[in-house]
This record gives C-alpha cells, sequence and structure tokens, in this order.
C-alpha cells in the first residue's frame, strides 16, 4: 500500500515538473538565454562571418518565439509539440555554449 501511494506521489510530481518545464513563462526565458548566448557568440568570434549570420539567425527565430508565445495559439499546442520544442532548444543552447567555450582567445598575450 505504501508503495503504490509512493509511485503515485512521484508520477504527480514528474507531472507537475513536466508542466512547469513546458509553460510558455518557460519558453520565454529559454529564448532569452538563448538570445543573450547568440549576442556573446557574435562577439568572441566577429570575423567569422558564417557565426555572424548564423548568431543572427538565432536573435530572430528567437524573437519570432517570444511573439508566438504571447498568442493564445501557442498554449494550443499539444504536450508533445512542446516537449519537442523544448528540447530543441535545449539543444539549441548546449552547442551555443559549445561554441562560445571553444572561441579562441582574442589576444595571444597571457592574462
Amino acid at each position: 500500500m505504501i508503495a503504490l501511494l509512493k509511485n503515485k506521489w512521484r508520477a504527480f510530481l514528474a507531472k507537475r515538473k513536466l508542466a512547469r518545464d513546458i509553460r510558455p513563462d518557460a519558453f520565454r526565458q529559454l529564448a532569452a538565454e538563448l538570445s543573450e548566448l547568440a549576442e556573446i557568440a557574435a562577439r568572441v568570434s566577429p570575423e567569422e562571418t558564417a557565426m555572424q549570420r548564423k548568431a543572427g539567425r538565432i536573435l530572430r527565430e528567437m524573437e519570432e518565439l517570444s511573439r508566438m508565445i504571447r498568442r493564445p495559439e501557442f498554449r494550443r499546442l499539444t504536450e508533445e509539440k512542446r516537449l519537442e520544442l523544448r528540447e530543441s532548444l535545449l539543444l539549441s543552447k548546449s552547442q551555443l555554449l559549445k561554441t562560445v567555450s571553444e572561441a579562441p582567445a582574442p589576444t595571444q598575450l597571457r592574462q
């Protein structure tokens, strides 16, 4: 009996965490983080025009996502679609973090 209650409680907590992760506010925050990372990536690699274009595209997409989040249609998206979008945004975030961390140092002098 206690095991059943524990399982039900865990399932309830997992469902609440999932609901919290796919709220529009969570997407808005994630879009803001990605925009900030794109700006940083563009700054640390100014000579690479491909990175500049990619960062600009990411910024435009995050602005569009922010506009879409404000619309009522976003709330009508299925849970699966929101999860796909969240996973895609998290993957983009990890790729941007990797790009920023692998950027060459701006100077050859030791600091």
